[in-house]
């Protein structure tokens, strides 16, 4: 008999030492959120949740802002055509459109064009700003007409000066991201030549990474024509071998640009009278 009540307070013993043991275990595993099964959740009584349950999580992600709306302000971010980072090798129809930037520009990206396969239409639009082209629906005449399927923009040099330029151009850079759509594009900043009051900023924040490429940067030189504003012609394509090189390496819709043995080609070019 005693033999039986010495065996009893012994399993008792090893009973509340286990039932210690896992509540000590039990305390130190949610402490650092580790996930238990059903069997722990029952001995431990982890009823706390670390992750989002999946209707809160598809709340969230219908009341984020479509990332290709051109009508989401600040916020806006077009949506990137190619995720996987791979290099496109196809040839491409490009459409380059601007401003006066392209004489220097447009004759460097031909012959980019010509090495590596592409076709090239440059539209030249003297004096004009994100406004001109965004209170027009001429980018979608040229995008019906020549069917791009990779458009190159440079513009912003005639708004380096403009006050409140977030309240007087977004909805027109919105208005051209609209225009644009789903085709792969990058957007050439403007080289500065003097700091201006937020159009890099607002290109940058608006446009994204992998399509926006800043120009004004501390390690990028610019010898000027004698306006003082526009590069040399060899600065200028010395500035678009920049611009190929991180499309072809960096961009968010790669292509294949290999730098040419020409220094310049020709390609149709459309050209319209300065903007009022």
């Amino acid at each position: 008999m005693k033999k039986a009540y010495i065996g009893l307070c012994l399993l008792l013993t090893i009973a509340l030492a286990i039932f210690i043991y896992l509540s000590i275990q039990g305390e130190a595993l949610e402490q650092h959120n580790v996930k238990t099964g059903s069997f722990a959740r029952v001995l431990f009584d982890t009823t706390t949740q670390t992750h989002a349950p999946a209707s809160a999580a598809k709340a969230t992600a219908a009341e984020a802002p479509d990332p290709s709306s051109a009508t989401a302000g600040n916020a806006l971010r077009v949506a990137r055509p190619d995720s996987s980072g791979e290099l496109d090798t196809t040839r491409k129809a490009i459409l380059f459109i601007g401003d006066s930037m392209l004489e220097g520009l447009g004759p460097r990206l031909a012959a980019y064009a010509e090495e590596n396969g592409h076709t090239l239409v440059n539209v030249i639009w003297y004096s004009s700003t994100t406004e001109v082209w965004g209170r027009t629906e001429k980018l979608k005449g040229y995008i019906d007409e020549y069917h791009p399927d990779y458009i190159f923009v440079s513009l912003g040099g005639n708004e380096l000066f403009v006050n409140n330029i977030r309240e007087r151009r977004q909805k027109y850079l919105n208005h051209i991201l609209s225009q644009i759509g789903n085709i792969p594009f990058v957007w050439i900043g403007p080289p500065n030549w003097k700091p201006d009051t937020g159009i890099n900023e607002m290109l940058a924040e608006t446009i994204g990474p992998g399509r926006f490429y800043l120009s004004y940067t501390p390690d990028q030189h610019y010898d000027r024509a004698r306006d003082g504003a526009h590069p040399t012609r060899a600065s200028a394509a010395a500035w678009m071998d920049r611009v190929c090189a991180w499309v072809m390496r960096e961009s968010a819709h790669r292509i294949v640009l290999h730098r040419p043995k020409a220094a310049r080609a020709h390609c149709h070019t459309v050209i319209l009278a300065p903007a009022k």
